[in-house]
């Protein structure tokens, strides 16, 4: 348990060693064994360097349960002094389809919310090592070039508009859930099983079970991570190239609207420009993911056309601006 918890004290300091440590941090906690281990460790960094530490909990009522642990994990926190706040998602909010990833964007907006609301800069997360060898797969299954299947970010910018100013920070990417499941243990803290993680409806849970045949799965978690790891330096690589290729077609270009040498477009690399068209429809429509790769192609393969006629993609509309340039707008 003291090497988990030095090793997390020494990742906290690595991640402000450039930066002012701030009198405020923020975590989300469910209540499973991650986040939970995640809150008493950062807890007891914050003590020791006397910053105020708000812990948040997300009530989406997909579950009967949900408020009812929500409470019970308020009063786990409560007997460690740490402050402790209930979001709710209004059930007329609560998707119908695409459950998994709207309810986490719904997620990221309440919590980021919060946090710009009360002047607080960043929020740890409680991703593992295990989320991100689940999170390799599940892209990998999706068809998910070098952006998916990169490793998640350990200190990254909120991509939601409410975020802007918010960081995110998942200082346990290299720790397993066995490790943070004894440091409770340890604690003698208790945490909850969310039973939806045994739904098998979810791709995610089907790849969790996967993992759990085999018994070394901490070290294929660890050997899909360095992968992941690798992926994410040809990413950034290529990102370098792709911003260089940007400036050369992209005439024109505010919050609103973007204007786009088409000739220049259409002579770009296929991947490179599927690139440049992603950030430009995210930037736009505000969205905090990429579009998926097989709409990404067709509407691509659309502008490669000579005729183009306003045609909407991701929350954006393109059509022709002039002879020479056309035009993607909210």
């Amino acid at each position: 348990m003291c090497d988990l918890i030095k090793s997390f004290n020494d990742k906290v300091e690595e991640i402000f060693s450039k930066k002012e440590l701030p009198k405020k941090l923020a975590v989300a906690v469910s209540g499973g064994c991650d986040s939970l281990a995640l809150t008493l460790l950062l807890h007891e960094f914050c003590l020791a360097k006397k910053i105020k530490l708000f812990a948040l909990t997300i009530d989406h009522k997909m579950r009967q349960a949900s408020l009812i642990e929500a409470r019970e994990l308020g009063k786990i926190l409560a007997k460690k002094n740490i402050s402790h706040k209930i979001l709710t998602i209004s059930a007329k909010k609560i998707p119908q389809k695409n459950i998994e990833a709207n309810l986490r964007e719904l997620r990221y907006e309440h919590l980021c919310g919060f946090c710009k609301k009360n002047k607080i800069e960043f929020l740890f997360l409680g991703h593992h090592l295990g989320d991100v060898a689940e999170n390799f797969l599940i892209r990998l299954f999706r068809g998910s070039g070098l952006d998916g299947l990169s490793t998640i970010g350990e200190v990254v910018s909120g991509k939601w508009s409410v975020a802007s100013e918010v960081i995110l920070v998942r200082p346990l990417l290299d720790m397993n859930k066995d490790e943070l499941k004894d440091f409770l243990r340890a604690k003698k803290v208790k945490w909850f099983e969310d039973e939806t993680n045994c739904d098998e409806k979810f791709l995610r849970n089907k790849i969790r079970k996967f993992f759990a045949n085999f018994p070394e799965q901490n070290l294929i978690q660890k050997r899909i991570k360095k992968a992941s790891d690798e992926i994410a330096k040809m990413r950034d690589f290529f990102d370098c190239i792709v911003e260089r290729e940007a400036k050369k077609i992209i005439h024109l270009q505010s919050d609103c609207s973007v204007l786009i040498a088409h000739k220049k477009l259409q002579k770009l690399d296929e991947k490179i420009a599927l690139k440049i068209l992603a950030s430009i429809a995210m930037k736009l429509g505000q969205k905090p993911y990429k579009p998926r790769l097989e709409k990404l192609k067709k509407f691509y393969e659309y502008l490669m056309q000579n005729e183009i006629k306003p045609r909407n993609f991701y929350g954006c509309t393109v059509k022709k601006f002039d002879e020479k340039n056309l035009i993607i707008f909210k």
